[in-house]
């Protein structure tokens, strides 16, 4: 429980650090150059989608070195990693060294190792609860990123913000090392083996549960790049736009932060499959109907409603995936389907990138519910009963 405990403040602290600036990154990236809001657009598309190469590199390694070095001392080198990246957008004065910061934060690969730390110390009974308070988590950290970041960018500047955030994230190291303990590692069961992306490509379940996850992690990010572009076209004439992206996005994450737990706990008392696509289906209906509402309290509780759908879709993942493996090897699932994320992480921006010419911004919305729709009829397609390891033999 210790364990769990510390890995949840530490999820918090370096969330708050990774989305002070992500759902105003148009806003932010116009005040490191001077640029119109096109160029702007297609900058934070790149600097968005810039921590997927690291961690689409990396994460599969990562991963598997966790159940083979351990999972505290990897956790410790990532957090090193993150806080180098952190400063260096905090003290880069040009859009370069901006873009090196964020790739370097995908290197850093922190977020594949808190998870599969956390779904690593969870007994089969509680690991869906586990990962819902790891959601819940990370909306916490989420939720007051944006608020902050609208707030600063409108009024002063993000690099304190910033450079505060690198410091916290220090003192959570200094707290991982103190007081974490390594699990014990899992005995692998004789004659099983996890061959990475061969054993998930063989099998039309895990395949199907891989790419549904890109397609939700490619629409979500795409998302974030749209809003900002999608408000500002809504409320042309309205007074600190960032403010009110940032706050907009602030619901979100509430309603993903209280509703997380829940999700975790009808995941371990049913089927994972079943939520993950309403919640899909939700997230899809959500953004489409923005292209029909024009008041701010209406768009308002669309963020409430997707944010509480969302909340459902990355978890249950991670649970349908890891029931279907040995413990042994939930670091190296972990890193894969992590891997399987930031290609749409990848994806996503670079799609509204591309789209930007042909779509008006509040039109860049409906291929965002497109991709929440798509990934949902994945699932849907799945067998139900989840296959044994008897199938992944060698």
């Amino acid at each position: 429980m210790r364990n769990l405990t510390v890995l949840l403040v530490c999820q918090a602290v370096t969330t708050l650090g990774l989305m002070v600036f992500v759902p105003i990154m148009p806003l932010y990236i116009a005040t490191l150059e001077q640029m119109d809001g096109s160029s702007a657009g297609h900058w934070s598309s790149l600097a968005l989608s810039a921590p997927a190469l690291g961690t689409l590199c990396f994460a599969p390694y990562v991963g598997k070195w966790c159940d083979r070095f351990g999972y505290k001392q990897m956790l410790l080198i990532s957090l090193c990693v993150f806080i180098a990246s952190m400063l260096l957008m905090a003290l880069g004065s040009t859009v370069y060294g901006f873009m090196l910061g964020r790739l370097l934060q995908g290197v850093s690969t922190i977020g594949v190792v808190l998870t599969a730390f956390i779904g690593y110390i969870s007994d089969d009974t509680s690991r869906g609860r586990s990962l819902g308070l790891q959601e819940s988590a990370i909306a916490s950290g989420a939720l007051a990123g944006p608020v902050l970041g609208g707030i600063m960018l409108d009024y002063w500047s993000l690099k304190p913000l910033l450079l505060t955030s690198a410091m916290l994230t220090g003192v959570a190291g200094g707290i991982l090392w103190s007081k974490l303990s390594e699990p014990r590692k899992a005995v692998p069961i004789s004659g099983l083996s996890f061959f990475g992306l061969r054993t998930v490509l063989s099998d039309s379940n895990l395949r199907n549960w891989m790419l549904a996850a890109c397609l939700i992690q490619a629409a979500a990010f795409a998302f974030v790049n749209v809003f900002a572009l999608y408000l500002s076209a809504r409320f042309p004439s309205g007074e600190a736009i960032a403010s009110k992206v940032g706050l907009l996005h602030a619901l979100g994450w509430l309603a993903t932060m209280l509703a997380a737990p829940l999700w975790g706990h009808l995941n371990d008392r049913g089927e994972p499959r079943r939520y993950f696509i309403i919640a899909a289906m939700g997230c899809a209906l959500s953004t489409g109907l923005l292209v029909v509402i024009d008041e701010i309290w209406l768009i308002a509780l669309l963020r409430l409603g997707q944010g509480a759908c969302y909340a459902a879709l990355m978890q249950s993942v991670l649970l349908a995936c890891s029931r279907q493996l040995p413990a042994s090897e939930y670091g190296h699932v972990t890193g894969l389907s992590r891997s399987f994320m930031v290609v749409g992480q990848l994806a996503g921006p670079l799609l509204i990138m591309l789209l930007l010419p042909v779509f008006s911004p509040i039109s860049l919305v409906w291929p965002v519910a497109v991709l929440f729709f798509i990934g949902g009829l994945l699932v849907l397609y799945n067998r139900t009963a989840c296959f044994s390891f008897a199938e992944i033999r060698k």
